[in-house]
């Protein structure tokens, strides 16, 4: 039988998880503002004076973008075909109890429910950090570029 309380102990710990990845999210749009900011100043400098320009960080910007974004559509892909895996493993477990031509027992009828309520926890689980795996390759990006560039000279 399911326990009440630790369905509730999990669906807080789901709470918890969207507010880190809430965090995360401004820390990407901060280090992303501050990242911008610093190559805009490059791309104007590099305009001003083409021999003097920091070519070697212009040239990260666009390979940099498809790779991190490359490994969150990746990440998420992979997590949301996981998912999908489960969602057709309950829906084979549910039919294989519906096509017995008879009733269910109470105790096939008391694991039914103990089944979907896991995997019903188990399922906000997974989407509440779908975001999180989806924005972790652009976090560490976007935090590392502010920190690289927050270190380099000013052009």
């Amino acid at each position: 039988m399911a326990d009440p309380f630790s369905s509730w102990l999990r669906l807080t710990s789901i709470w918890a998880d969207l507010s880190r990845t809430g965090l995360r999210t401004m820390e990407t749009l901060a280090a992303s503002n501050s990242v911008v900011e610093r190559r805009a100043g490059m791309i104007d400098a590099a305009i001003r004076n083409p021999l003097a320009g920091d070519y070697a960080e212009l040239s990260r910007m666009i390979p940099e973008k498809v790779d991190a974004f490359s490994k969150s559509g990746m990440a998420m892909a992979n997590e949301w075909w996981s998912m999908q895996a489960a969602l057709l493993t309950e829906m084979q477990a549910f039919w294989g109890i519906a096509l017995r031509g008879r009733t269910p027992t109470l105790g096939e009828m008391n694991a039914a429910g103990s089944r979907a309520t896991s995997y019903a926890l188990s399922t906000a689980e997974r989407g509440a950090n779908l975001g999180a795996v989806g924005l972790a390759p652009i976090h560490k990006q976007a935090t590392a570029n502010a920190r690289r560039l927050k270190r380099k000279k000013s052009p």
